[in-house]
Protein backbone atom coordinates (compact mmCIF):
# COMPACT_ATOMS: atom_id res chain seq x y z
CA UNK A 1 0.00 0.00 0.00
CA UNK A 2 1.45 3.54 -0.95
CA UNK A 3 1.35 5.98 1.74
CA UNK A 4 -0.75 8.80 -0.30
CA UNK A 5 -3.40 5.58 -0.16
CA UNK A 6 -3.02 5.30 3.61
CA UNK A 7 -3.45 8.82 4.52
CA UNK A 8 -5.60 9.60 2.11
CA UNK A 9 -7.76 5.74 1.21
CA UNK A 10 -7.72 4.26 -2.70
CA UNK A 11 -8.12 6.12 -5.87
CA UNK A 12 -9.81 3.33 -7.62
CA UNK A 13 -10.66 3.45 -11.15
CA UNK A 14 -12.54 1.21 -14.08
CA UNK A 15 -9.86 -1.12 -15.92
CA UNK A 16 -11.02 -3.27 -18.94
CA UNK A 17 -8.95 -5.84 -20.73
CA UNK A 18 -10.75 -6.43 -24.12
CA UNK A 19 -10.09 -9.22 -26.37
CA UNK A 20 -6.92 -8.90 -28.45
CA UNK A 21 -7.73 -9.74 -32.09
CA UNK A 22 -5.23 -9.95 -34.63
CA UNK A 23 -5.77 -11.05 -38.82
CA UNK A 24 -3.62 -14.22 -40.04
CA UNK A 25 -3.73 -14.93 -43.78
CA UNK A 26 -5.58 -18.23 -44.26
CA UNK A 27 -4.35 -21.45 -46.09
CA UNK A 28 -4.92 -19.89 -49.38
CA UNK A 29 -3.19 -15.95 -48.53
CA UNK A 30 -6.22 -14.04 -50.13
CA UNK A 31 -8.38 -14.56 -47.09
CA UNK A 32 -7.52 -12.79 -43.26
CA UNK A 33 -8.99 -14.73 -40.35
CA UNK A 34 -9.85 -13.03 -37.13
CA UNK A 35 -8.53 -15.13 -34.10
CA UNK A 36 -9.41 -13.20 -30.33
CA UNK A 37 -6.88 -13.93 -27.67
CA UNK A 38 -9.57 -13.45 -24.81
CA UNK A 39 -13.54 -14.73 -25.07
CA UNK A 40 -14.46 -12.44 -23.05
CA UNK A 41 -13.53 -9.13 -21.55
CA UNK A 42 -12.73 -8.66 -18.04
CA UNK A 43 -13.38 -5.95 -15.49
CA UNK A 44 -11.76 -4.96 -12.36
CA UNK A 45 -11.10 -1.89 -10.33
CA UNK A 46 -7.65 -0.77 -9.88
CA UNK A 47 -5.89 1.81 -7.26
CA UNK A 48 -4.69 4.58 -9.33
CA UNK A 49 -1.63 5.31 -6.76
CA UNK A 50 -0.38 1.99 -5.74
CA UNK A 51 -2.16 -0.31 -8.75
CA UNK A 52 -3.83 -2.52 -6.22
CA UNK A 53 -6.76 -4.43 -7.74
CA UNK A 54 -10.17 -5.46 -6.90
CA UNK A 55 -11.14 -8.52 -9.58
CA UNK A 56 -14.63 -8.53 -9.34
CA UNK A 57 -15.65 -5.79 -7.52
CA UNK A 58 -19.50 -6.16 -6.16
CA UNK A 59 -22.48 -3.72 -6.55
CA UNK A 60 -21.88 -1.66 -3.66
CA UNK A 61 -17.99 -0.72 -4.16
CA UNK A 62 -19.31 0.08 -7.43
CA UNK A 63 -21.66 2.39 -6.14
CA UNK A 64 -19.34 3.67 -3.71
CA UNK A 65 -16.30 4.53 -6.69
CA UNK A 66 -19.45 6.78 -8.23
CA UNK A 67 -20.85 8.77 -5.69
Amino acid sequence: MNFFCRIFGHTWTHRTENPKVSWNTAKSLSELDLTTSVTEPSFWLECQRCAERIESPSREQIKHINC
